[in-house]
């Protein structure tokens, strides 16, 4: 499969544009930062692994393309232009804990007397990092979600969570992925997942390149596939995870988490450590991005709608009650509540 996005020796980013899938495999081409945030924006790249090393991308062009005589200027100009791609799209925290990192590598050389080509060096290596580290991360926990998924195991998915969201093989789709290769009969039921379908365009899309057995269903029938085909388990991703296991993922995502607590089915978020947000108490403090109302109102630039009022949260919170276990690069978390979360990091970071 194609890379979802890559930094090349002659330091253009490329970007697989995921509006135009599955009909069209299209590149864009970003030589500045404010391309790759448009790109953000406008969701041509998402997913949370994703959009974070998106950023660190961004914040090494950001640089490049700050070069003042002036070093302290240019630390300002530079400081700016982070603020600017973390706020891209607010709720994914491994945007700004992908920003963070460069702030600290200005932070750690502020007082230092280092010249532009050595920060911009630092800048453009940090940027490489994270895309390395979150294609093993990917790996890592494709490898372990994909353990705790048997033979003729049928699996309710939500929105897109595989390579188009990672730098690997993905997150809750990846361990999908892998899931197939060594088991048999698996089935997958992917939800179309309103208003932009990322389930219906990418997700059956990666299905169809991996071999997978995945059947598209609507958002609103969840309940009922699960009663009529016996669901196993759901299985999603995360945009943030608050220190006491509340978790932020695509809207839908919560109602999916109550069918599978009413139907006695667990129900595992899969997400790498990055996408913690250990300074966030619980899922209350976790804003909430709204999108524009014009998402709803029109399919394929087609107005269908002409209604007056319109809500477009983009994501929704699920209560760390409702989850079975948070799969992570360095283990499952079961039952994840703030003290199993603190003694995790504590190990961990």
């Amino acid at each position: 499969m194609k890379a979802t996005i890559r930094l090349t020796n002659s330091n253009i980013v490329y970007i697989l544009d995921q509006t135009k899938l599955p009909f069209k495999e299209q590149y864009i081409i970003a030589k500045g930062s404010k391309r790759i945030i448009d790109a953000i924006e406008k969701l041509s790249i998402r997913g949370a692994p994703a959009i974070g090393v998106a950023g660190g991308f961004a914040s090494y062009l950001a640089l490049k393309e700050s070069k003042n005589s002036n070093l302290e200027k240019i630390f300002q100009i530079i400081s700016s232009k982070l603020d600017l791609i973390e706020s891209a799209r607010p709720t994914a925290v491994n945007l700004s804990w992908s920003v963070n990192r460069f702030r600290n590598i200005l932070k750690l050389n502020r007082s230092k007397k280092i010249d532009f080509r050595h920060l911009l060096s630092l800048f453009r290596k940090e940027a490489l990092k994270i895309y390395e580290e979150e294609k093993k991360v990917s790996l890592k926990l494709s490898s372990l979600g994909s353990k705790l998924i048997k033979n003729n195991d049928k699996i309710i998915t939500h929105c897109n969570t595989g390579s188009l969201a990672t730098t690997g093989p993905g997150t809750a789709l990846g361990a999908i992925k892998f899931a197939n290769k060594i088991r048999k009969g698996l089935r997958v039921f992917a939800t179309e997942t309103r208003p932009l379908l990322q389930g219906s365009r990418l997700t059956i899309w990666e299905c169809q390149k991996n071999n997978i057995d995945c059947t598209l269903i609507s958002d609103s029938m969840v309940s009922h596939i699960i009663k009529e085909e016996k669901i196993n388990m759901i299985v999603v991703g995360a945009d943030r995870i608050a220190s006491n296991g509340d978790t932020a993922n695509k809207i839908g995502t919560y109602q999916l988490a109550i069918a599978a607590k009413f139907h006695k089915i667990p129900f595992f978020v899969v997400a790498p450590i990055s996408t913690f947000d250990f300074s966030c108490r619980n899922g209350l403090l976790i804003e909430i991005e709204e999108r524009d109302g014009k998402e709803l109102l029109s399919i394929n630039n087609k107005i269908v709608s002409k209604a007056n009022n319109v809500r477009n949260p983009a994501f929704d919170v699920t209560p760390r009650k409702l989850i079975t276990g948070i799969i992570t690069e360095k283990g499952i978390i079961y039952s994840p509540n703030a003290n199993k979360i603190k003694r995790f990091k504590n190990r961990y970071s």
